[in-house]
């Protein structure tokens, strides 16, 4: 087996966005990262003129759904199952959204002194959604340093039941 060289900057984007409703097959590490820097890099840039909560929870989840596609083929790539980037975006969508039409969080948004945090006027004024958030944000991020702990593995040379590999050629 033969290993191809790194896909440039140039390659991997365009390979990751004819790709981006592709969900099937692998995608190499190369490919992965930089389509990520990009999509992450855009999200930056797109949520600093969004003030608006909805606005910014349906951002969020569209700029996730972005990533979503590469990381199911990432995933794939290294012999994992998709199913874990699913039940992480799942439960960001969930996290998201909770958030954004938690009442008491609009409530206190519009009454928002600035010396105190939301989260800790949440915590003190409605301990039940502070508990829920708390809770969502952390099995979401346990969810996404899984996903993310797996798209830094290597893929094997062989193919496996997603395809054959793309990072190596037989000779």
């Amino acid at each position: 087996m033969k290993e191809l060289p790194t896909l440039g900057f140039t390659e991997a984007i365009k390979m990751a966005s004819v790709r981006i409703l592709d969900f099937k097959g692998r995608s190499r590490r190369s490919e992965f990262w930089w389509w990520m820097l990009v999509v992450m890099v855009v999200g930056f840039c797109v949520s600093l003129f969004i003030n608006n909560m909805l606005a910014s929870t349906i951002w969020a989840i569209c700029y996730m759904f972005c990533a979503l596609s590469a990381t199911a083929r990432r995933l794939q790539d290294s012999g994992k199952s998709a199913i874990w980037v699913y039940v992480s975006y799942a439960l960001g969508c969930v996290s998201n959204l909770f958030v954004s039409t938690s009442t008491a969080i609009t409530e206190l948004m519009d009454k928002m002194d600035p010396n105190q945090s939301v989260l800790e006027k949440v915590a003190m004024q409605h301990p039940d959604d502070f508990v829920i958030i708390f809770l969502l944000g952390c099995v979401f991020s346990v969810s996404c340093l899984i996903v993310f702990i797996m798209c830094l593995l290597d893929s094997k040379p062989e193919a496996n039941k997603y395809g054959p590999s793309p990072k190596y050629v037989e000779e």
